[in-house]
């Protein structure tokens, strides 16, 4: 109603409101100007009805039947097919279905044929999503974040997807265990992997003469399948020649390696044998494992968390570092088109999003685990230009870090490191679901257990907080091939362990 004051009633008049007739009824009646203009709002007993409603919106027009506004978001505007209700803010915006302890929330998707065709159901006595479709509900989300869909369910076509579940164990990859014989042609070689290709001390072999000496594997049982066999001499052989090379006397731990010849001389000169401890039994083709005094029998299937299990030595600084396969066949160089895990570039322009499962285990004193995409396999932070990894250190070997106990992630731009204490305080006996996902524009997200964590932007000497969670990376330098690792170390004198159960990745076709 206008001001009446020092006015006339005749003038004050057209500035108040006025319906048609008396409201007395819940009949709604059209709400008038005093000079007998409709507005935008209509009136009963019981109820109002308005045209358009704004709130917040400091007179501009609302985008919507209903337009809250807390702050105005910038030059847009909504859709015109869900503009009935509209919620703006600068910041983040949202809408609260609050509801009691064993009851549900609900968002209803109705038509002429029924009002409630599609639903989103929270039921909060059982904490888990449901999902309707066609009056039935065809998915249901729980709280343990397993998804159960009543119908089929379809990878993208856009995206090129690689998964790891180590059906297949990872062993240390064929050029990296090379072992040569020292002091005589007897002398034990000691090797625990389940391919060792060995150099032997020169032998010089008379006609139908044989030289042997025993490895110590081990890997190897007493009903093993050992194979071994002669891929090199040191010298040429004559044509009529013939070295003939066997595996026996096989045990628990060790077997017997016999080099024989036929009825021609030969010269002295060292043998290359290749020896492989049940063949029968697959390696994993695509991932391998590496680093200080890393063995093969250091990795096993897990009995508590489904998995593979991966422990190191017992010297400070030994290492246990699973990456892809780089190179087979016991070549000393490394050999192209082993693994698309390798071979298949995974740029940050790609769009690249990686999954690693990790699990601690009852010890996480004194060690350091780091998981993510890096040119390298180092642990150390400062060692690569350009990386993308979670690490976890009790101390600053590989870098300095805020809060040892607290997990990081740190990103590498052309050399400028960017370190975030996520305030994930590492505890054990704990699975890890690390998440890192480039978008289109090279920025990094990254979650924890379906968690997102904001990244810092500013490179701050030993890292910092950032409180906002949906806080992005720095743009990512653009085509540097970064490559998956996990890895666990010591940083003192006692073997470590350590679990992956999965190692998921993909990248948009192009």
């Amino acid at each position: 109603m206008a001001d009446l004051k020092g006015r006339s009633i005749a003038s004050s008049y057209k500035n108040l409101l006025q319906s048609s007739s008396e409201i007395s009824s819940t009949n709604l009646k059209q709400i008038q100007s005093g000079s007998g203009n409709a507005l935008a709002m209509k009136l009963s007993t019981d109820k109002a009805v308005f045209t358009k409603v704004g709130i917040g919106n400091t007179g501009t027009v609302p985008d919507g039947l209903l337009h809250i506004m807390s702050t105005s978001a910038g030059t847009v505007t909504a859709s015109s097919s869900a503009d009935e209700a509209v919620l703006e803010s600068s910041g983040s915006s949202g809408l609260s279905i609050l509801s009691g302890t064993s009851s549900s929330g609900n968002l209803f998707f109705g038509d002429a044929n029924d009002n409630d065709v599609g639903r989103i159901s929270y039921d909060h006595s059982s904490d888990s999503f449901s999902f309707t479709t066609n009056g039935s509900t065809s998915m249901t989300l729980d709280k343990n974040s397993n998804l159960r869909v009543n119908g089929t369910v379809s990878q993208s076509e856009d995206r090129y997807i690689l998964e790891e579940y180590f059906h297949n164990l990872p062993y240390m990859d064929i050029q990296s265990t090379e072992v040569t014989q020292t002091s005589s042609a007897t002398t034990t070689v000691t090797s625990h992997t389940k391919h060792v290709r060995i150099t032997t001390v020169a032998n010089d072999l008379a006609a139908n003469d044989f030289q042997e000496f025993q490895l110590t594997n081990n890997m190897i049982h007493t009903k093993s399948h050992v194979s071994a066999v002669l891929v090199d001499t040191s010298a040429a052989l004559a044509d009529n020649a013939m070295v003939n090379v066997m595996a026996y006397d096989i045990g628990n731990g060790d077997c017997k390696i016999r080099i024989s010849n036929g009825g021609v001389d030969i010269a002295s000169m060292t043998f290359t044998i290749q020896v492989t401890v049940d063949p029968h039994i697959d390696a994993n083709p695509n991932w391998v494992v590496s680093g200080t005094n890393a063995a093969d029998i250091s990795t096993i299937y897990d009995t508590a968390v489904a998995g593979a299990s991966f422990q190191t030595g017992s010297s400070d600084n030994d290492q246990i570092i699973l990456h892809p396969k780089i190179a087979n066949l016991g070549n000393n160089s490394d050999i192209l088109n082993v693994s698309p895990w390798r071979n298949i570039n995974f740029y940050s322009d790609n769009q690249v999003e990686l999954n690693i499962a990790v699990s601690t285990k009852t010890d996480i004193t004194n060690q350091a685990i780091w998981a993510g995409m890096k040119t390298s396999r180092v642990g150390d932070y400062t060692t690569n230009d350009d990386q993308a990894y979670f690490l976890y250190a009790t101390d600053d070997d590989l870098g300095a870090l805020t809060t040892n106990g607290n997990l990081h992630f740190i990103y590498s731009i052309g050399g400028t490191d960017y370190i975030t204490d996520l305030g994930i305080t590492v505890t054990a006996n704990t699975v890890y679901r690390l998440r890192i996902a480039f978008d289109e524009n090279r920025k990094i997200s990254v979650f924890v257990n379906n968690i997102q964590y904001g990244l810092v932007t500013s490179a701050t000497a030993g890292g910092a907080t950032e409180s906002v969670s949906t806080t992005k990376s720095l743009a990512m330098t653009s085509s540097v091939n970064l490559r998956p690792v996990v890895a666990l170390q010591n940083l003192s004198a006692a073997t470590r362990y350590f679990g992956v159960s999965f190692i998921k990745i993909s990248r948009v076709l192009s």
